[in-house]
Protein backbone atom coordinates (compact mmCIF):
# COMPACT_ATOMS: atom_id res chain seq x y z
CA UNK A 1 0.00 0.00 0.00
CA UNK A 2 2.79 2.40 0.96
CA UNK A 3 4.66 1.55 -2.24
CA UNK A 4 1.51 2.22 -4.31
CA UNK A 5 0.96 5.61 -2.68
CA UNK A 6 4.61 6.48 -3.18
CA UNK A 7 4.36 5.49 -6.83
CA UNK A 8 1.23 7.62 -7.30
CA UNK A 9 2.87 10.60 -5.59
CA UNK A 10 5.97 10.18 -7.75
CA UNK A 11 3.85 9.96 -10.90
CA UNK A 12 1.90 13.10 -9.96
CA UNK A 13 5.08 15.02 -9.12
CA UNK A 14 6.65 13.94 -12.40
CA UNK A 15 3.58 15.05 -14.33
CA UNK A 16 3.51 18.41 -12.55
CA UNK A 17 7.21 18.97 -13.25
CA UNK A 18 6.72 18.04 -16.91
CA UNK A 19 3.83 20.48 -17.20
CA UNK A 20 5.91 23.21 -15.60
CA UNK A 21 8.85 22.60 -17.91
CA UNK A 22 6.61 22.40 -20.95
CA UNK A 23 5.02 25.75 -20.04
CA UNK A 24 8.44 27.33 -19.52
CA UNK A 25 9.71 26.02 -22.84
CA UNK A 26 6.67 27.50 -24.61
CA UNK A 27 7.18 30.96 -23.13
CA UNK A 28 9.66 33.03 -25.12
CA UNK A 29 12.38 35.38 -23.91
CA UNK A 30 12.04 38.72 -25.71
CA UNK A 31 14.57 41.56 -25.54
CA UNK A 32 13.25 44.88 -26.88
CA UNK A 33 15.70 47.75 -27.32
CA UNK A 34 15.66 51.34 -28.46
CA UNK A 35 16.74 54.81 -27.49
CA UNK A 36 14.92 57.54 -25.55
CA UNK A 37 11.87 58.56 -27.63
CA UNK A 38 9.54 60.88 -25.73
CA UNK A 39 6.26 59.13 -24.84
CA UNK A 40 7.23 56.17 -27.05
CA UNK A 41 10.12 54.59 -25.12
CA UNK A 42 11.63 56.10 -21.99
CA UNK A 43 13.02 55.14 -18.60
CA UNK A 44 11.67 56.84 -15.50
CA UNK A 45 13.91 57.90 -12.59
CA UNK A 46 12.85 54.77 -10.68
CA UNK A 47 14.06 52.56 -13.55
CA UNK A 48 10.66 51.69 -15.03
CA UNK A 49 10.41 51.54 -18.83
CA UNK A 50 7.49 53.62 -20.04
CA UNK A 51 5.95 54.94 -23.25
CA UNK A 52 3.54 53.62 -25.85
CA UNK A 53 6.08 51.24 -27.39
CA UNK A 54 6.92 49.63 -24.06
CA UNK A 55 3.25 49.39 -23.07
CA UNK A 56 2.29 47.74 -26.36
CA UNK A 57 5.10 45.18 -26.18
CA UNK A 58 4.20 44.31 -22.58
CA UNK A 59 0.61 43.62 -23.59
CA UNK A 60 1.61 41.57 -26.64
CA UNK A 61 4.13 39.57 -24.61
CA UNK A 62 1.61 38.92 -21.85
CA UNK A 63 -0.95 37.67 -24.36
CA UNK A 64 1.64 35.40 -25.96
CA UNK A 65 3.04 34.08 -22.67
CA UNK A 66 6.46 35.68 -23.25
CA UNK A 67 8.87 37.19 -20.76
CA UNK A 68 10.03 40.59 -21.97
CA UNK A 69 13.04 42.69 -21.01
CA UNK A 70 13.77 46.25 -22.12
CA UNK A 71 17.05 48.13 -22.53
CA UNK A 72 17.88 51.66 -23.72
CA UNK A 73 21.02 52.25 -25.80
CA UNK A 74 22.33 54.89 -28.21
CA UNK A 75 20.24 54.60 -31.37
CA UNK A 76 23.04 53.22 -33.56
CA UNK A 77 23.82 50.54 -30.96
CA UNK A 78 20.18 49.51 -30.59
CA UNK A 79 19.81 49.15 -34.37
CA UNK A 80 23.00 47.08 -34.55
CA UNK A 81 21.80 44.72 -31.82
CA UNK A 82 18.58 43.86 -33.63
CA UNK A 83 20.28 43.60 -37.01
CA UNK A 84 22.77 41.11 -35.51
CA UNK A 85 20.10 39.18 -33.57
CA UNK A 86 21.31 40.20 -30.13
CA UNK A 87 17.82 41.57 -29.46
CA UNK A 88 14.48 40.62 -30.96
CA UNK A 89 12.66 43.96 -31.25
CA UNK A 90 13.73 47.51 -32.13
CA UNK A 91 11.27 50.08 -30.77
CA UNK A 92 10.17 52.95 -32.96
CA UNK A 93 12.18 53.09 -36.21
CA UNK A 94 10.77 54.79 -39.27
CA UNK A 95 10.62 52.51 -42.30
CA UNK A 96 13.12 52.91 -45.16
CA UNK A 97 14.22 50.61 -47.98
CA UNK A 98 17.63 50.26 -46.33
CA UNK A 99 16.10 49.30 -43.00
CA UNK A 100 13.68 46.83 -44.56
CA UNK A 101 16.72 44.87 -45.72
CA UNK A 102 17.90 44.61 -42.09
CA UNK A 103 14.67 44.15 -40.13
CA UNK A 104 11.24 42.64 -40.39
CA UNK A 105 8.80 45.50 -39.84
CA UNK A 106 5.45 45.08 -38.12
CA UNK A 107 2.43 45.13 -40.40
CA UNK A 108 1.20 48.41 -38.92
CA UNK A 109 2.96 51.47 -37.54
CA UNK A 110 2.06 52.32 -33.95
CA UNK A 111 2.74 56.08 -33.94
CA UNK A 112 3.06 59.00 -36.34
CA UNK A 113 5.51 61.88 -36.12
CA UNK A 114 5.39 65.33 -37.65
CA UNK A 115 8.83 66.21 -39.02
CA UNK A 116 9.55 69.92 -38.84
CA UNK A 117 12.22 72.60 -38.76
CA UNK A 118 12.99 74.54 -35.59
CA UNK A 119 14.72 77.91 -35.40
CA UNK A 120 15.72 80.37 -32.68
CA UNK A 121 12.99 82.84 -31.82
CA UNK A 122 13.78 86.19 -33.40
CA UNK A 123 15.85 84.60 -36.17
CA UNK A 124 15.32 86.07 -39.64
CA UNK A 125 15.68 82.74 -41.48
CA UNK A 126 12.62 81.26 -43.17
CA UNK A 127 11.43 78.10 -44.91
CA UNK A 128 8.92 77.92 -47.76
CA UNK A 129 8.78 74.14 -48.08
CA UNK A 130 11.15 74.10 -51.04
CA UNK A 131 14.06 71.73 -50.39
CA UNK A 132 16.01 73.36 -53.21
CA UNK A 133 16.45 76.40 -50.95
CA UNK A 134 18.26 74.40 -48.24
CA UNK A 135 21.70 73.83 -49.83
CA UNK A 136 24.05 76.44 -48.40
CA UNK A 137 21.94 76.85 -45.26
CA UNK A 138 23.28 75.69 -41.90
CA UNK A 139 20.83 72.88 -41.25
CA UNK A 140 21.29 70.47 -38.35
CA UNK A 141 20.02 66.88 -38.39
CA UNK A 142 20.18 64.11 -35.80
CA UNK A 143 22.54 61.21 -36.44
CA UNK A 144 20.65 58.08 -37.53
CA UNK A 145 17.31 59.83 -38.07
CA UNK A 146 15.47 59.85 -41.39
CA UNK A 147 13.29 62.74 -42.49
CA UNK A 148 11.15 61.50 -45.34
CA UNK A 149 11.79 60.38 -48.90
CA UNK A 150 12.11 63.85 -50.42
CA UNK A 151 14.68 65.08 -47.92
CA UNK A 152 16.68 61.84 -47.99
CA UNK A 153 16.91 61.92 -51.80
CA UNK A 154 18.46 65.41 -51.58
CA UNK A 155 20.53 64.92 -48.41
CA UNK A 156 23.91 64.74 -50.16
CA UNK A 157 23.28 68.09 -51.85
CA UNK A 158 21.94 69.74 -48.70
CA UNK A 159 25.05 68.70 -46.71
CA UNK A 160 23.47 68.96 -43.25
CA UNK A 161 25.44 69.33 -40.02
CA UNK A 162 25.22 66.13 -37.94
CA UNK A 163 24.30 66.27 -34.25
CA UNK A 164 24.84 63.12 -32.20
CA UNK A 165 21.64 63.55 -30.18
CA UNK A 166 18.57 65.77 -30.15
CA UNK A 167 19.85 67.55 -27.04
CA UNK A 168 23.15 68.15 -28.82
CA UNK A 169 21.28 69.49 -31.85
CA UNK A 170 19.23 71.92 -29.75
CA UNK A 171 22.40 73.13 -28.04
CA UNK A 172 23.96 73.70 -31.48
CA UNK A 173 20.91 75.73 -32.48
CA UNK A 174 21.10 77.76 -29.27
CA UNK A 175 24.81 78.41 -29.84
CA UNK A 176 24.12 79.56 -33.44
CA UNK A 177 26.22 76.77 -34.92
CA UNK A 178 23.20 75.93 -37.09
CA UNK A 179 20.25 78.09 -38.19
CA UNK A 180 17.71 75.27 -38.59
CA UNK A 181 17.28 71.98 -36.77
CA UNK A 182 15.34 69.22 -38.53
CA UNK A 183 13.59 67.04 -35.99
CA UNK A 184 10.16 65.80 -34.92
CA UNK A 185 7.64 67.65 -32.80
CA UNK A 186 7.00 64.87 -30.27
CA UNK A 187 10.61 64.46 -29.16
CA UNK A 188 11.54 68.10 -29.53
CA UNK A 189 8.72 69.64 -27.51
CA UNK A 190 9.43 67.24 -24.62
CA UNK A 191 13.20 67.77 -24.77
CA UNK A 192 12.92 71.57 -24.92
CA UNK A 193 10.67 71.49 -21.87
CA UNK A 194 13.23 69.39 -19.99
CA UNK A 195 16.03 71.76 -21.04
CA UNK A 196 13.98 74.83 -20.12
CA UNK A 197 14.32 76.43 -23.57
CA UNK A 198 10.75 76.20 -24.91
CA UNK A 199 10.44 80.00 -24.97
CA UNK A 200 13.64 80.38 -26.97
CA UNK A 201 12.81 78.11 -29.93
CA UNK A 202 9.99 77.87 -32.41
CA UNK A 203 8.78 75.43 -35.00
CA UNK A 204 8.19 76.85 -38.46
CA UNK A 205 5.81 75.68 -41.17
CA UNK A 206 5.25 74.08 -43.58
CA UNK A 207 6.05 70.70 -42.07
CA UNK A 208 8.82 68.70 -43.69
CA UNK A 209 6.95 65.39 -43.73
CA UNK A 210 5.05 62.80 -41.72
CA UNK A 211 6.89 59.69 -40.55
CA UNK A 212 5.38 56.53 -39.09
CA UNK A 213 7.19 54.55 -36.38
CA UNK A 214 7.11 50.76 -36.10
CA UNK A 215 8.21 47.78 -34.11
CA UNK A 216 11.00 46.14 -36.14
CA UNK A 217 12.18 42.57 -35.61
CA UNK A 218 15.43 40.74 -36.26
CA UNK A 219 15.55 38.60 -39.40
CA UNK A 220 15.83 35.14 -37.81
CA UNK A 221 13.12 32.52 -38.31
CA UNK A 222 12.15 32.79 -34.64
CA UNK A 223 11.82 36.58 -34.94
CA UNK A 224 9.67 36.23 -38.03
CA UNK A 225 7.34 33.88 -36.15
CA UNK A 226 7.25 36.36 -33.27
CA UNK A 227 6.45 39.22 -35.64
CA UNK A 228 3.54 37.36 -37.22
CA UNK A 229 2.09 36.46 -33.83
CA UNK A 230 2.51 39.98 -32.43
CA UNK A 231 0.96 41.45 -35.59
CA UNK A 232 -2.08 39.28 -34.96
CA UNK A 233 -2.30 40.33 -31.30
CA UNK A 234 -1.76 43.99 -32.22
CA UNK A 235 -4.84 43.89 -34.45
CA UNK A 236 -6.86 42.74 -31.46
CA UNK A 237 -5.60 45.71 -29.40
CA UNK A 238 -6.43 48.08 -32.22
CA UNK A 239 -9.87 46.66 -32.99
CA UNK A 240 -10.83 46.59 -29.32
CA UNK A 241 -10.06 50.28 -28.80
CA UNK A 242 -7.36 49.62 -26.18
CA UNK A 243 -4.59 51.08 -28.35
CA UNK A 244 -6.47 54.33 -28.90
CA UNK A 245 -6.92 54.81 -25.15
CA UNK A 246 -3.23 54.13 -24.50
CA UNK A 247 -2.12 56.61 -27.17
CA UNK A 248 -4.51 59.31 -25.98
CA UNK A 249 -3.26 58.98 -22.41
CA UNK A 250 0.34 59.50 -23.57
CA UNK A 251 -0.40 62.19 -26.15
CA UNK A 252 0.97 60.11 -29.04
CA UNK A 253 -0.47 60.49 -32.54
CA UNK A 254 -1.68 57.21 -34.11
CA UNK A 255 -1.55 56.51 -37.86
CA UNK A 256 -5.01 56.11 -39.45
Amino acid sequence: MFRQKTKCAFTFATFALFALLAGSAHAGQVLAVGTEFANVFERSPNGEFTGLGADIIRMLARQNGDEVKFEIYPWARAQWMVEHEQAQILIGPYKTVEREAKYGFAKRAFYRDVMALYIRKGSDVSWDGNYASLPGQRLGVINGWVYGQQFESLRSGIKPVIANTLTNGLNMLMAKRVDFLATNMRNTEATMKTMGISDEMQMIEPFMDMQDGYLAYCKSIACEQLRLRYDELYEQLRDGGVLQLMARRLGVRLPP
